[in-house]
């Protein structure tokens, strides 16, 4: 069932002019900024076309990725080096634990980098890769490959390849300076993922949703996703009132549940808190009950962390989660390094098509209960994944 709508008395909201919506730069920690104009006028259509895509979004996903055949066992005996944005991000691990599962099945070996997020960790497991001969780098779930150029030199000079996944939207192309030193990318649904919790927020408001996005703006992705939110709201809400913060991933903990109780507090009109990342939750969770607006004010995300969907069972503030299969991400990471390693036309766009799917009360107890990673998505991709790559060895 969807979450019941606030239903205390709304106060009078200034407009905000609709040319705030473009342009905004997120570069301080928990700077707000104001970013959707309000109207008086009719939006059922905006909550027919959110509600619309809600539900196209809520079953198992299809595999359509089309790659050209290879046999994946060439990759046996090499070693596949993992540099993750951050071992502290619970979404990130369960990916990273597919992957080396995977590639594991396939005679791989996986070494896991565990660090705490910053371009100096990041820069030193390259350096680790290289000492340790590393056949291929992995730069995984939003690693920011432009603040470490120097390192991904030093591994083209080695001579080992370095592929980035889950970091930049599908469509987008490698930025200019990692074009020479990149070999490959897996890119991701970012801006259909924000568009949906755009669309989530206007139906369950009704079309009158104030609104607080919180975003990491240091992460590569979250400009992006800010935008398409923030493009959303302007094109299917016209009654809705929009505000962003930045909180920087090192300060999840520290920082998250305070600003949200603040802006509670400052805001009698809040109905929707909508962080960038679904592990930013927790936090924005217990903010709101700090705030003692529980049942009044509620949150939804992106990625479907087993962890969070747990949240969305048992609790009230969490209403929603956009959910990607995390062992899925796994496969489409392992099917381009796999090119990589065996000399196979890679996927020039690196668009494998992995899909998302909306997680609610509804449907939640697919994922489990409690929920577990990359159950309740079907299982489509590994049937599709092993016909490209052949029977695992």
């Amino acid at each position: 069932m969807s979450s019941p709508a606030p239903s205390r008395t709304r106060l009078p909201r200034p407009a905000l002019l609709a040319a705030a919506l473009s342009g905004v730069l997120f570069l301080s920690a928990c700077s707000a900024t104001s970013t959707a104009s309000t109207s008086s006028g009719d939006d059922t259509a905006g909550v027919e076309h959110a509600t619309s895509q809600i539900e196209a979004a809520s079953v198992d996903p299809e595999f359509t990725f089309e790659g050209e055949p290879f046999d994946m066992s060439g990759i046996a005996g090499k070693t596949i080096f993992n540099i993750p944005n951050s071992s502290a991000v619970p979404f990130i691990t369960a990916v990273d634990e597919a992957g080396e599962k995977v590639a594991e099945q396939y005679g791989a070996k996986w070494i896991e980098y565990t660090n705490q997020g910053t371009p100096t960790e990041h820069s030193a497991g390259i350096d680790q890769a290289i000492s340790r001969g590393a056949d291929i780098i992995v730069l995984a779930q939003g690693v920011n490959g432009e603040l470490i150029v120097p390192a991904l030199k030093r591994a083209k000079a080695a001579g080992i390849p370095v592929l980035i996944s889950h970091t930049y939207q599908t469509g987008e192309a490698l930025p200019d300076q990692l074009q020479d030193l990149v070999a490959a990318q897996v890119t991701a649904p970012f801006h259909e993922a924000a568009k949906l919790n755009a669309d989530w927020a206007i139906k369950e408001t009704k079309g009158q949703g104030d609104v607080l996005i919180i975003t990491s703006s240091e992460v590569p992705p979250s400009d992006g996703i800010v935008q398409a939110m923030q493009d959303e709201f302007e094109a299917q809400c016209d009654g809705c009132a929009v505000k962003v913060t930045n909180v920087p991933v090192a300060d999840w903990a520290t920082k998250i549940s305070s600003t949200v109780q603040s802006a509670v507090q400052s805001n009698p009109n809040l109905d929707y808190v909508l962080p960038v990342y679904d592990s930013m939750t927790l936090y924005v969770e217990a903010g709101v009950t700090a705030a003692g607006k529980t049942g009044q004010v509620f949150t939804s995300s992106y990625n479907g962390t087993p962890a969070v969907l747990k949240i969305l069972q048992d609790g009230s503030v969490l209403t929603m989660d956009i959910g990607e299969n995390m062992e899925w991400l796994a496969y489409a990471t392992l099917d381009q390094a796999g090119r990589i390693l065996t000399d196979t036309p890679i996927i020039e766009d690196g668009d494998e098509k992995t899909p998302l799917k909306v997680f609610t009360k509804d449907n939640v107890d697919e994922t489990g209960t409690p929920p577990a990673p990359s159950k309740g998505y079907g299982d489509a991709y590994k049937t599709g994944y092993e016909a490209i790559w052949g029977a695992a060895k």
